[in-house]
């Protein structure tokens, strides 16, 4: 049965753009040939990291979000952990419960800004109205 995970992993800072695409690659065809699918590939590029990991300071943050069976999983973590190149991974099993509340939140976003929209346009009703009333009170004391 094919679930959907997000496995993040960090790449030494030392190795050139073509190492990098290299692991990625080998992670991708490995997901692939299982029949997985790569829904999301996102690569943040080097950034400083929190705390050093092996005396490095940067590393080089990918995150790819598939939908696979579970056990390619271990057979993908334990390819990242026999590569040097890799400091750090994560693999978190992404829940179809959280994919619905992130729905119902952006639905609840975007009730707040049309209620938002609505008081505001309210309020400058209110607004033109008092200075229309004020208006006719001061033409009014003129007369």
């Amino acid at each position: 049965m094919n679930s959907r995970y997000e496995i993040g992993f960090i790449i030494t800072p030392e190795v050139n753009e073509e190492e990098v695409k290299k692991i990625i690659e080998s992670i991708t065809a490995t997901i692939k040939k299982a029949k997985g699918v790569i829904e999301n590939l996102d690569e943040w590029g080097r950034k400083k990291m929190a705390f050093p990991i092996k005396k490095n300071l940067e590393g080089y943050y990918v995150f790819i979000q598939t939908e696979v069976d579970g056990a390619i999983i271990t057979t993908l973590e334990r390819r990242l952990k026999q590569m040097e190149k890799v400091l750090r991974f994560i693999t978190l099993r992404l829940d179809d419960k959280l994919k619905k509340s992130n729905k119902l939140t952006k639905k609840w976003a975007k009730i707040d800004k049309i209620r938002k929209k609505t008081m505001e346009s309210r309020s400058e009703d209110r607004e033109s109205e008092d200075f229309s009333e004020k208006e006719e009170e001061s033409d009014a004391d003129e007369k």
